[in-house]
């Protein structure tokens, strides 16, 4: 947080008016508005006052505490990572507490690590009643950053939690973050993509290696955007009672992966959600089995001329571990689980993950 918004936000804390601060410091109200505008900064001579008037100290005032780089912040949430496979997602949270209260007003730091400890969490192999705490905590994190002034912090953040919301029920209180998140104007969406205009400049440039990552980094995000869409849209269709559209689009999805070089695994994903919709229980331990198969060779994205810029070392294990979980838990395999060898699917594929 820059000083002026970190002069702002404490002011108003503290429920002081700009007058108040004017008067203590003895300078203009329009001083005190340019400082929290950002339009100026205050005389070096006002910092020590400054920083008493408002409780803080001069590092906190300077922001000497938010210098961390986004290199540094992605290197700490790699840390995290290793932490929560070695000891747990209790060591994970503290460790990143330790480091938010250490770094108050690094906004970056808060988003990456809200985020990222928030799909540690759906990764992992805990129960609902052991994940409360930490989603009550994460909770609290999405709503800091539901403040910022910077939009795709907040967008992002409120689109988090209007996520909880419906997978609570509480659909109100989604609707009621969703209208106050701001709408793509048409003139906006009509310009041309920033990333394309990137891949432009490096191209004039002659950098077609790094055009070429930025291109394949795009497509793979537009391409699990369509997938995601389409697993929707099978949803809609199934809860419309319309299950001929869902089978057709659910066709459309599991072509993807080979059409486009993806993972294997995501051509499960929508037969899957036709047969459970229709209870088959013979078809779904079909499925269940390819997709748990699937899941214990990592997506070869080298060997794709589509991705092999951009390939990555993956450890499907941990996903393993959360979709195993998932089976155990989760009310829509109910009927399954009667079944003899769905236990023995559950019971096989997590001795791959204790090996």
């Amino acid at each position: 947080m820059p000083m002026h918004l970190v002069i702002q936000k404490k002011r108003k804390e503290l429920g002081l008016t700009q007058e108040q601060v004017a008067d203590y410091l003895n300078v203009s109200i329009p001083a005190v508005s340019k400082w929290e505008n950002g339009s100026t900064s205050p005389d070096i001579s006002l910092l020590p006052p400054l920083a008493r008037l408002l409780k803080i100290d001069l590092n906190t005032l300077l922001c000497f505490q938010e210098d961390l780089t986004r290199q540094e912040i992605s290197c700490f949430c790699r840390e995290i990572t290793t932490l929560v496979r070695e000891k747990g997602i209790a060591e994970g949270f503290k460790s990143a507490k330790e480091k938010i209260h250490e770094y108050p007003y690094n906004e970056t730091l808060l988003h990456c690590l809200t985020f990222h400890l928030d799909g540690l969490l759906v990764m992992s192999a805990l129960s609902h009643e052991e994940m409360t705490q930490y989603e009550e905590i994460l909770v609290k994190w999405y709503g800091q950053l539901a403040e910022s002034t910077d939009s795709r912090i907040s967008n992002s953040a409120n689109y988090m939690m209007v996520s909880r919301a419906i997978r609570k029920g509480d659909y109100d209180k989604a609707q009621e973050i969703l209208d106050l998140m701001p709408d793509k104007e048409d003139m906006i969406s009509s310009i041309a993509d920033k990333r394309i205009l990137q891949v432009n400049i490096h191209m004039y440039r002659g950098r077609t290696e790094e055009a070429a990552k930025d291109l394949q980094n795009l497509l793979l995000m537009e391409l699990n955007k369509v997938q995601m869409l389409l697993y929707k849209m099978v949803d809609v269709e199934l809860a419309a009672d319309n299950i001929q559209a869902a089978k057709g689009i659910a066709d459309k999805a599991a072509k993807m992966p080979e059409l486009f070089d993806l993972w294997e695994y995501n051509s499960y994903v929508a037969p899957l959600q036709i047969a459970g919709a229709e209870e088959n229980t013979d078809e779904c331990l079909r499925i269940l089995e390819q997709m748990l198969e699937t899941m214990l060779t990592p997506w070869d994205m080298g060997s794709s001329l589509l991705f092999y810029r951009i390939a990555k070392n993956s450890d499907p294990k941990q996903m393993l571990s959360a979709i195993l979980s998932e089976m155990e838990r989760d009310s829509a395999y109910d009927f399954l689980k009667g079944s003899a060898k769905f236990k023995e699917l559950i019971y096989k594929y997590k001795s791959f993950i204790e090996k």
